[in-house]
């Protein structure tokens, strides 16, 4: 592991902190947009390697079934030297059932609608959960547009280490789920090494205001 990328303990519990507030406001905003109550996870953040994100994917859904996934890419406008990295929401292929059922959405769940509730729900989850993190460290994130990695695919072929541009990774994951339901997703944040440069320099502002 390479130690220029690695957060220190004062740095992990301020990323810590600025992520239970964001995830907190994501969780609001899908509880909001879906009528129902939202259990959070504690959030886990980590670094790993691009060869060991398959089974990172895997050992995260914690089961042997199939799951829908959709990445999202984020970045801040400076001359491609800022945050940057890409958020991918991972749902457990039982979610489909139960949103179109809080919806109350009436048509043939098909993989187009399948693909459309996906998409409305990683709006959701992101545009609060990255904007949140983004404001507290004092910058504006811009998103791409979000995309369909796959629908009913094992973990494991989410993502391949040789359609990865990075070594190395910080990974921020966050699992949300609803009271008395079966659905459940999980975020996840990529931050390659040079935005986590920018990220440790962040943190480091922060932990000096906050002397």
């Amino acid at each position: 592991m390479n130690d220029t990328v690695v957060l220190s303990n004062d740095q992990t519990d301020c990323l810590q902190e600025i992520v239970n507030v964001a995830m907190g406001q994501a969780g609001d905003s899908l509880a909001r947009f879906l009528e129902v109550f939202i259990n959070l996870s504690v959030p886990r953040i980590r670094l790993v390697e691009a060869e060991d994100l398959p089974q990172t994917l895997t050992e995260m859904v914690g089961h042997s079934g199939l799951i829908s996934a959709v990445r999202q890419g984020f970045y801040t406008a400076d001359d491609g030297n800022g945050l940057r990295g890409e958020a991918i929401v991972l749902f457990g292929d039982t979610s489909f059932k139960e949103l179109a059922d809080i919806l109350a959405y009436e048509d043939d769940l098909d993989a187009q609608a399948e693909s459309e509730l996906l998409l409305d729900v990683t709006n959701v989850l992101n545009g609060a959960c990255l904007s949140g993190i983004a404001e507290q460290i004092g910058t504006e994130l811009a998103f791409t547009p979000p995309s369909v990695l796959g629908q009913h695919i094992a973990a494991k072929e989410v993502v391949t280490k040789d359609n990865l541009l990075w070594m190395q990774a910080l990974l921020v994951e966050i699992n949300y789920s609803l009271e008395n339901r079966s659905f459940n997703c999980n975020l996840m944040m990529l931050m390659p090494e040079d935005a986590i440069e920018v990220l440790k320099f962040a943190l480091d502002k922060l932990l000096e205001d906050f002397d």
